[in-house]
């Protein structure tokens, strides 16, 4: 039994993730008990879509779950036409996404990621454009991590957007929708590039990491709301996950976790994909499970997610980027749950938290991307405080 926290303000705990192998931390804590271990009585919910994920969140159906980096940022912003305040103690993944075409386009326009840059393979799609055919791309959510790297993807190809049809559709349903031609492309996570590659549907033409690396891409979230009245179990379950993470980060459970996501009817895929994506076989990009630092939210990240939503125009009005990168990270809480995990568990890394510079949001940094993305100076400036 794990040694207490201070006593815990709610002990039954619906967890809502999607069906993506970067909520293996939330299913790995709790087949491994880490969460009893922590007071924590989870059940966890397999939510069919981000949207419903989101809304199931706002309103209290769920206590915590695996959201997009994004999603946080809109939330604050009430840019989600829900305006509920979130908030995040914890990075469960970076940019672990790709982006794959079909694979008779692909092999069309020899498109390749193994050889090709990812904007030579954005600039062989102008053939498509270029015959007057509209192209038709799906991403996951709205305000994800996978919508904006699918733009500034083809971005590099300057290619003109009027010719492009966007679709918002599930990660699980993304194989379905390109295998009967509805889409011709989509941005997701593993391992639903590796499926689309492994049934000889799709063809992999770029990973996140070569757009932009190291960026957040899943992430715990609660409401502030929740946060505020239960921060003892806001910490308990943070480390909870960060304990479930550091074992994954081992690479030595792989097995028994594609079992377990197989019994529990998580990802209904054959094992050999499973482990393929894993090891970043099809995507180039292998699981790499987060722990210490490189698991403590960054405003940065959240900075950054910011100036995506400004740049696409999903917001208009004027934002303090510090103030709404600082809002959207609950530091203290992840502060709280490492000291207190690394005084109970042998960690294979002590971090001394209290030498942690305080990180700022250079807003003069944050003009000058915008500007390099076509903005004006005089608009950049009057829409970041």
């Amino acid at each position: 039994m794990q040694p207490s926290m201070q006593a815990l303000e709610k002990t039954q705990i619906t967890i809502g993730f999607m069906p993506l192998l970067d909520s293996a931390p939330i299913i790995w804590a709790w087949h491994r008990g880490f969460f009893k271990q922590f007071g924590l009585d989870v059940t966890l919910a397999k939510e069919v879509s981000w949207a419903s994920l989101r809304d199931r969140l706002a309103y209290g159906a769920l206590d915590a779950a695996q959201c997009l980096a994004p999603m946080i940022l809109a939330a604050n912003l009430g840019a989600d036409q829900v305006g509920v305040p979130f908030v995040s103690a914890l990075t469960l993944s970076e940019n672990w996404a790709a982006i794959s075409i079909s694979s008779q386009l692909a092999q069309q326009l020899n498109m390749d990621y193994q050889h090709n840059t990812p904007r030579e393979n954005a600039q062989a799609l102008q053939q498509v454009v270029q015959q007057g055919k509209t192209l038709r791309l799906a991403h996951v959510f709205q305000f994800s991590l996978h919508h904006y790297l699918l733009r500034e993807w083809l971005s590099l190809a300057d290619l003109d957007e009027k010719s492009i049809e966007f679709y918002t559709v599930p990660p699980s349903q993304m194989v379905d929708h390109l295998q009967t031609g509805r889409i011709d492309g989509f941005c997701v996570g593993e391992p639903w590039n590796t499926a689309a590659v492994s049934s000889g549907i799709g063809q992999v033409v770029t990973n996140a990491q070569a757009i932009w690396p190291h960026g957040a891409d899943k992430v715990l979230g609660v409401t502030q709301a929740w946060a505020q009245r239960n921060p003892n179990t806001h910490r308990a379950l943070v480390a909870a996950l960060l304990k479930a993470q550091y074992e994954l980060a081992t690479q030595t459970h792989y097995a028994e976790l594609i079992k377990i996501l197989e019994q529990l009817n998580i990802l209904e895929l054959p094992e050999s994909w499973l482990n393929a994506a894993l090891d970043g076989f099809s995507a180039g990009n292998p699981a790499r499970f987060l722990t210490g630092l490189n698991a403590r939210p960054k405003p940065a990240d959240y900075a950054w997610v910011s100036l995506q939503i400004i740049r696409w125009q999903q917001w208009q009005q004027p934002i303090d980027l510090a103030s709404l990168s600082q809002q959207s990270c609950d530091m203290a809480c992840f502060d709280a749950a490492y000291q207190f995990l690394s005084q109970h568990e042998n960690l294979p890394e002590q971090l001394s938290l209290s030498s942690l510079q305080k990180h700022t949001i250079d807003t003069r940094q944050a003009v000058n991307y915008l500007v390099s993305k076509g903005w004006t100076h005089q608009a950049a400036e009057k829409i970041l405080k």
